[in-house]
């Protein structure tokens, strides 16, 4: 199987099961859910950030660490995953007051583990993920595909760029095995 379609079918699958936490939670709505609280393209934009990843990876990877790509295990690639689904899971769990102690301490997980572990080129993905997630979001609740309930800004809550911060951890740990073939135990 192509890397590209592998990269496609983990962000349907993978995305897809995440945003369920926020459409079963009550954190955000589609005006015409097609399968269970979901519209009929959430496979589809999560598919296509796989693919979007899997094409930004290589040439990322060449410019920062020039081509000596960390390896991750599969364990610790499951670390991540559980990781993320559990801080997914936090931003629906938060009541409206909470939502800038939440932006807070994503934030400080996403810095301290920059700082912390120090994996070289991590702080590329963690800011592009950062920027570019919660801009296409944006433009999407204004296109009207779907609709945060308790907006504060732009039509997506304070959280949402720190969560993507954390998710640029997530997709280079997830992606770059697939694209570049760095992990013998690949998936």
């Amino acid at each position: 199987m192509s890397r590209l379609v592998r990269c496609f079918l983990l962000g349907a699958v993978l995305g897809t099961l995440l945003d369920g936490i926020h459409a079963y939670g009550d954190v955000l709505a589609y005006p015409d859910p097609a399968f269970g609280r979901w519209a009929w393209f959430v496979p589809l934009e999560f598919g296509l950030l796989g693919v979007g990843a899997g094409l930004a990876v290589p040439p990322l990877e060449r410019l920062l660490t020039g081509g000596a790509t960390p390896n991750w295990s599969l364990g610790q690639r499951i670390a991540e995953v559980s990781l993320f689904a559990l801080l997914y899971l936090a931003t629906a769990l938060v009541e409206p007051g909470g939502t800038v102690a939440l932006t807070v301490a994503l934030g400080v997980l996403a810095v301290g583990r920059l700082l912390v572990a120090r994996t070289p080129g991590d702080w590329a993905y963690v800011l592009g993920a950062a920027l570019l997630g919660p801009a296409i979001e944006a433009t999407m609740t204004a296109l009207g595909a779907f609709d945060y309930l308790e907006p504060d800004f732009a039509g997506i809550p304070y959280w949402l760029p720190a969560l993507w911060a954390n998710a640029g951890f997530l997709i280079r740990r997830l992606i770059a095995p697939i694209v570049l073939e760095t992990n013998a135990d690949r998936w």
